[in-house]
């Protein structure tokens, strides 16, 4: 026989644990399967589009951005982004369109003549003379050599072309002229005289004094060869005892 327990003073005290069940009504479904149709007719689009709405759980919903009248629904979104075109549809590229909106122009306003390069600004250049001060001259003599001139030691003046002038008239005495390279600055410009001292030193040098100004000048004329250098000594002295 089973013993029966007695009841404690803890047992009358608190009530026995019972699970509640609630039970909806077949009124309380009829009202929210009404609601739920009403939802879908509002968010029924002319495409025959519709989205159910449910009760469950799905991304962003129960949020504040889902009941926003701005954001809209994310079918909304979708729809508005569809392309209304198809990739096999012939498409046409910005540069057909820019294309046309230039014949478009050239027809409005005619068609502009085309300019090559370099002929809207023409540059007119004169020629202009030069004087050296050798017009009235005549080079009888002309080599290329290097100059150095005495100051405590020798100094190289420059490299050109040396010349020996002789005037048209023979009003004047010879002269030489030496102007360096490139830059065409007068480096000589002596006048030959009787009694001037001229001599050959050894193979490619030609030594002189002469005056520059009222400064006599020791001068050394370096030329390529032997044969150059004998043939300016010749010259040389053939200008200078042509004065006599």
């Amino acid at each position: 026989m089973k013993r029966e327990r007695s009841l404690s003073p803890s047992d009358l005290s608190t009530p026995p644990k019972k699970k509640i069940l609630i039970e909806r009504s077949t009124e309380s479904k009829k009202q929210r399967r009404k609601t739920l149709n009403e939802a879908n007719n509002k968010l029924r689009k002319p495409g025959g589009l519709t989205i159910p709405v449910t009760n469950k759980h799905v991304f962003g919903s129960g949020t504040k951005y889902t009941s926003s009248t701005n954001m809209g629904s994310f079918a909304d979104i979708l729809s508005s982004q569809k392309p209304n075109f198809s990739i096999f549809d012939e498409q046409t590229s910005q540069n057909d369109e820019d294309e046309e909106e230039n014949e478009n122009d050239n027809k409005k306003g005619g068609a502009e003549k085309e300019v090559s390069f370099g002929t809207g600004i023409q540059t007119v250049l004169q020629k202009q003379e030069v004087l050296t001060g050798e017009e009235d001259e005549i080079a009888q003599h002309a080599v290329k050599a290097k100059l150095y001139c005495m100051d405590g030691h020798w100094k190289e003046r420059g490299v050109g072309t040396l010349r020996l002038n002789y005037p048209r008239n023979n009003e004047k005495a010879p002269r030489l002229v030496m102007r360096a390279d490139n830059v065409f600055r007068v480096i000589l410009n002596i006048s030959l005289f009787n009694g001037m001292h001229v001599e050959k030193s050894q193979d490619k040098f030609v030594k002189l004094s002469a005056f520059e100004g009222s400064e006599l000048v020791h001068l050394a004329i370096k030329l390529s060869t032997p044969n150059a250098a004998d043939e300016l000594y010749k010259a040389l002295m053939d200008a200078i005892t042509s004065r006599v």
